[in-house]
C-alpha cells in the first residue's frame, strides 16, 4: 500500500504529534521505566528528543509547501508553523528548567 505523495506531509505532522505526545506523557505512561527525567534531574534527553521532533515539523512544512494542492500547502504552512512554535516554546522552558536544576 502505497501512500500518495500529496499525503505524506500530512501523515508526518500527524506521526511528529503522536511522538511528541508520547515524550511529552512518557513518564506517566511507564513510571517504572522512567527516564524522563532521570533521578538527578537532567531534561538533555528530552530537550534533545524535542528538538528532533521539532526539526522534523520543519521538515513537514517544507514537503507540505512543494506539494501541487493548495488544500495540503495550507495545511502544512499553518499547522506545523504552530506546532512548531510551541514545541520551540516548550524547548526554550525546559531548556531554562534544566539550566536552574544544574548545580
Amino acid at each position: 500500500m502505497s501512500i500518495p505523495k500529496e499525503n505524506k506531509p500530512i501523515l508526518l505532522t500527524v506521526i511528529l504529534m503522536a511522538a511528541a505526545f508520547v515524550v511529552f506523557f512518557a513518564n506517566w505512561l511507564l513510571p517504572q521505566n522512567s527516564i524522563f527525567p532521570n533521578r538527578s534531574g537532567d531534561l538533555t534527553i528530552l530537550l534533545w528528543l524535542f528538538f528532533a521532533i521539532d526539526v522534523g515539523f520543519v521538515i513537514a512544512l517544507i514537503l507540505g509547501v512543494r506539494t501541487k494542492k493548495p488544500s495540503v500547502v495550507w495545511f502544512s504552512i499553518i499547522a506545523n508553523s504552530i506546532f512548531f512554535v510551541l514545541l520551540s516554546g516548550l524547548i526554550f522552558l525546559l531548556a531554562i528548567a534544566n539550566g536552574i536544576s544544574e548545580p
